[in-house]
């Protein structure tokens, strides 16, 4: 039960596995056990968001108001698409990969949304990251580095 409450809170925006792992470890559980749920629970909640800031910014689209800063990022967008196809997974890695505030799942679907990246490249660079960020925080909280 006790991993099931840090799956959950790996999956809240402020928290994440940033903050999840040190509370896990704190609370005198198993390391790898606090890891692969807050790894699983950070990962899982990347799916529906990427499907709700699409939702999100397919409905700015719509409206008057936002419709001339949506098409000037668009433009942006697509210009340098081909570039961006290359380096998606590489790029989402590293954002959630380095602990780093206000670098992790929330932030990265979001960025995954707007850059139109595919939903199967979004989540393998997430779950990657998240790998590479949970061992980082761990070694932080066990004090091995």
């Amino acid at each position: 039960m006790q991993y099931l409450k840090i799956m959950i809170l790996s999956m809240l925006p402020v928290a994440e596995l940033r903050g999840a792992i040190p509370i896990g470890i704190a609370m005198n559980l198993n390391p790898i056990g606090v890891y692969i749920a807050s790894v699983v629970g950070s990962t899982l909640v990347s799916i529906p968001l990427i499907l709700t800031f699409r939702h999100i910014i397919h409905f700015l689209r719509k409206i008057t108001i936002c419709e001339g800063l949506v098409k000037k990022v668009d433009r942006k967008i697509e210009a340098g698409m081909k570039k961006l196809k290359n380096v998606s997974i590489l790029g989402i890695l590293l954002f959630v990969g380095i602990p780093l505030p206000t670098t992790g799942t929330w932030t990265a679907s979001a960025i995954a949304s707007i850059l139109k990246i595919r939903i199967k490249n979004a989540l393998l660079g997430v779950l990657l990251g998240n790998m590479m960020s949970g061992i980082i925080v761990s070694a932080l909280a066990l004090h091995l580095i």
